[in-house]
């Protein structure tokens, strides 16, 4: 759906891209960034960096995979989210970005829900995967993109007053979906100029 919407809109998809504008902001592979993607840092992570501050420092001999952690992934992400915000014209996906946003009146926040078996059947599709395989995926994908807002935005991404608009997609098919969030983004579009009262 968001990249049927940003082609109506003639805006750019920020999708797996924003993975590479972080890396090349980091100057790491996007390989090394994409270990950081949605991901929080567990408390293993957490005491080795306290170990290396400890004179002399409690260090592991290859420490050039450890240059990058969740955290600094984390505040770089936000940085090319508020930038990619300002410059505009941008549909985002994921990396919550509903949140980093989140005080940008004139930006648009969808979810986009479907039910289980839906999201299985779309995954199974779209990857080649069997049920069990698909569904374990979407499972641990779910745990890792609620695990990362809980530990970088202390919420919940099912929080509804986080979005405008919530979307079921296992009902409404892409055009009607996209149909409905073009029209959510002209009315709040609407609203800004011309607020109530007005």
């Amino acid at each position: 759906m968001a990249r049927r919407l940003a082609d109506r809109l003639g805006w750019r998809l920020l999708d797996a891209e924003i993975v590479q504008l972080v890396a090349q902001k980091l100057g790491v592979s996007p390989e090394v960034a994409c270990i950081h993607d949605e991901q929080v840092e567990g408390f293993a992570q957490r005491l080795f960096e306290a170990m290396s501050y400890f004179s002399p420092p409690v260090l592991p001999n290859d420490v050039a995979a450890l240059n990058v952690n969740d955290i600094t992934y984390g505040l770089t992400l936000k940085q090319v989210l508020l930038t990619a915000g300002e410059l505009g014209h941008v549909v985002f996906v994921g990396r919550g970005a509903q949140l980093t946003l989140a005080s940008y009146r004139d930006v648009l926040h969808v979810r986009v829900v479907a039910p289980l078996p839906k999201r299985i059947e779309r995954v199974m599709h779209r990857a080649g995967l069997n049920a069990a395989v698909a569904r374990e995926l979407i499972h641990k994908k779910d745990r890792e993109r609620e695990e990362s807002i809980k530990e970088l935005h202390h919420c919940s991404i099912t929080d509804a007053h986080l979005y405008d608009l919530t979307i079921n997609t296992g009902f409404l098919d892409l055009p009607c979906s996209t149909e409905l969030a073009l029209r959510a983004l002209d009315l709040k579009a609407q609203s800004l100029f011309h607020p109530s009262g007005a």
